[in-house]
């Protein structure tokens, strides 16, 4: 590490490869990339190998801990690593606000009471309206509570992912009103201009409405996605599906086929696609972008669909949902569950090209001013060096 830079230093003990795509990887990446700091992931190795660190992530260094076993609910390995580190550690950030992140960032003020601590929430909306508890036993509860308070007097930066969850952080946790930021999720411009300067003309894109996830995943309801689009059958538009496929959603696929044979070639699996610029591409290909699961505390796929002029659909239990579509104006939202609705906003949009033209061109500007990770993390950077 060059000595003379500030460290910044992720934390995040269950990283696996695709996190260095997401918050986890990119934040610290963005910090060294802009060239003030110096950055690393602290983790266990979860992954056989982390690539993206040769693509998207390509400005951050990995420490791999070894397990020790655990000390009440902490990591025996995290509280020695910052015992041993903590000097050495500019910046320390953390993710969400469990106890444990409380225990770790007092552990790490102890040793370095000068340090700074940035804490990035990627929290629900609900689970702030409701007020987080760290335990279900009242009095541990209210012993983390009083943790919690004093480290509300330590942190140097906490930030939230969408307007609404800032302003309910600041309501619930008084003490946060002058550290509190928002800090949403962002794409990787600078990787996306270098393979994708300019995205497909609105004209050669296809009939395509896109779905990228754990396909299958239970907590993800792509049978919603799938069934809306069975019983809407449009002749000219095709599914695809990208990502690992779980919980024998292929077999459903088989099903609604054999019941519809027409729709055989307008339903694609492509299973999981590990090359950035490759996934990237369908998202160029694609006009609609969609994603049916029940919660999302941000989706950052909405963000890499909107880049490429992507119109996007959710639902309402996605936090994030109303920022990232500029409160409707590049997409919409269908209530929790209900195929009917989003069938209906699928032949809309699919009878209605003149909103997908206008998407088209006004999407990629939304992403440009609020979700280019290189403007988040200068906001992030101007508010740590106050």
């Amino acid at each position: 590490m060059d000595a003379m830079k500030p460290t910044f230093v992720t934390i995040f003990p269950v990283s696996q490869n695709v996190h260095l795509i997401k918050d986890v990887g990119q934040v610290a990446n963005t910090m060294a990339a802009s060239g003030n700091y110096t950055a690393k992931l602290v983790c266990y190795q979860n992954s056989k190998e982390y690539h993206h660190l040769n693509t998207e992530a390509k400005h951050l260094t990995i420490e791999f801990l070894k397990p020790s076993g655990r000390f009440l609910f902490m990591e025996k390995a995290i509280l020695s690593y910052l015992k041993e580190n903590a000097r050495d550690i500019a910046i320390l950030h953390l993710f969400h606000f469990t106890k444990e992140t409380i225990y770790y960032g007092l552990h790490y003020l102890k040793y370095h009471p000068k340090g700074k601590l940035y804490i990035k929430m990627d929290v629900y909306n609900e689970m702030l309206e409701e007020g987080i508890r760290f335990s279900k036993k009242p009095l541990f509860n209210w012993f983390h509570q009083q943790k919690a308070k004093q480290l509300f007097k330590k942190i140097t930066i906490v930030s939230a992912e969408n307007p609404i969850s800032l302003k309910l952080l600041k309501e619930k946790y008084p003490q946060l009103q002058n550290k509190a930021i928002l800090v949403p999720n962002g794409i990787n411009d600078e990787f996306l201009k270098n393979h994708f300067p300019s995205p497909k003309p609105f004209t050669q894109k296809e009939n395509i409405i896109l779905s990228v996830g754990r396909i299958g995943a239970k907590d993800k309801n792509y049978e919603m996605l799938l069934n809306s689009f069975v019983k809407l059958a449009p002749t000219h538009w095709k599914l695809f599906l990208v990502g690992p496929i779980a919980n024998e959603f292929e077999k459903k696929v088989s099903v609604a086929i054999q019941h519809h044979p027409q729709l055989k070639d307008q339903i694609v699996l492509t299973g999981a696609i590990d090359d950035r610029v490759t996934l990237y591409e369908y998202y160029n290909r694609s006009k609609i972008f969609c994603l049916s699961s029940p919660f999302e505390s941000f989706g950052i796929a909405f963000v890499e669909a909107m880049y490429f002029g992507n119109y996007i659909i959710g639902t309402h239990g996605m936090s994030s949902f109303d920022y990232i579509s500029n409160n409707m104006e590049l997409g919409s939202k269908v209530p929790i569950n209900n195929e009917k609705e989003l069938t209906e906003q699928f032949k809309k949009l699919i009878d209605d090209s003149q909103t997908l033209e206008e998407t088209y061109l006004k999407a990629p500007k939304q992403v440009a001013e609020k979700f280019y990770w290189s403007a988040i993390i200068k906001n992030l950077q101007a508010a740590l060096s106050k």
